[in-house]
């Protein structure tokens, strides 16, 4: 009994530990906590970068994906899902600056290569100076949100969470280039900047980041079941729970904060409030 039990807790604990990086307070630990967090940095750097270079834009989103991809896989194999989902968000917030940035630094070209972003950013620059759009309509925004998020769990769960990353970082792109857009033109650029990422996307963000960690698990942790790998069937329900309960709380933030973000918005980017 006792040589099983440190068996599971080498596979699904120590594993962590040894073979891939952790959330630790250990010197060793934040040792390769630091590593890890600057190569997923130079990563989204070197990826955005080479999608500008090389100006094909349906490579952009799979450049940005496979930065992160190779680790979060391995660590929902391990069933280290903190750490999965830390690093997941660590990366999303490096390709978030990466992009904003060469948007702000190169935006004729960023128009180029960020699939959707000008028509994004035309149509939440209309929302901005006019108050019309899907952006401020729950009637509108509602079924579009459903959708990707419907889209975006089922690629999770049949392809291991591999083209729902795609899909999520071609939506985290031109989300961003809209971003860097707004601080570029705006005649207030440091108050862009700070309202540009409204808080029901950073939930959204967040929410779809749960979502699939979740489902890639079960996808993986069913095939662990049926091959008798593992004699239980692992599913880390409060990741999808916590995915779900962010998409709500995303639709109901946006609903009531959107007539005064659009104000703040306003603001930022033609200097008054009509």
């Amino acid at each position: 009994m006792v040589l099983i039990a440190l068996e599971n807790i080498t596979f699904q604990d120590l594993s962590c530990f040894l073979v891939m990086p952790t959330i630790s307070k250990t010197k060793c630990g934040l040792r390769r906590n630091i590593l890890t967090a600057i190569l997923l940095a130079i990563g989204t750097v070197l990826t955005t970068g080479a999608s500008f270079s090389f100006s094909i834009p349906k490579l952009m989103p799979f450049l940005g994906a496979a930065v992160i991809y190779p680790l979060y896989l391995l660590l929902i194999a391990r069933r280290c899902y903190n750490q999965a989902m830390f690093w997941v968000l660590w990366w999303a917030i490096c390709q978030s600056l990466a992009v904003v940035g060469a948007t702000v630094l190169a935006p004729e070209q960023a128009t180029e290569v960020v699939v959707n972003g000008a028509v994004y950013t035309e149509d939440m620059f209309h929302w901005i100076r006019t108050g019309e759009g899907a952006e401020g309509s729950v009637q509108l925004f509602l079924p579009i949100h459903l959708r990707e998020y419907a889209l975006f769990s089922l690629l999770s769960l049949v392809t291991f969470g591999s083209a729902a990353l795609i899909l999520g970082t071609y939506l985290l792109n031109y989300m961003n280039f809209y971003v860097g857009q707004l601080v570029y033109q705006s005649s207030n650029p440091w108050l862009a900047a700070l309202v540009g990422w409204p808080p029901w996307s950073m939930l959204r963000v967040v929410g779809y980041i749960a979502t699939g960690l979740a489902l890639t698990a079960l996808a993986l942790n069913l095939g662990h079941y049926f091959s008798r790998k593992f004699p239980q069937l692992d599913f880390p329900r409060q990741y999808f729970l916590m995915g779900l309960g962010l998409l709500l709380g995303d639709l109901l933030v946006k609903a009531i904060l959107a007539p005064i973000w659009q104000q703040l918005l306003q603001m930022a980017l033609i200097g008054t409030v009509k």
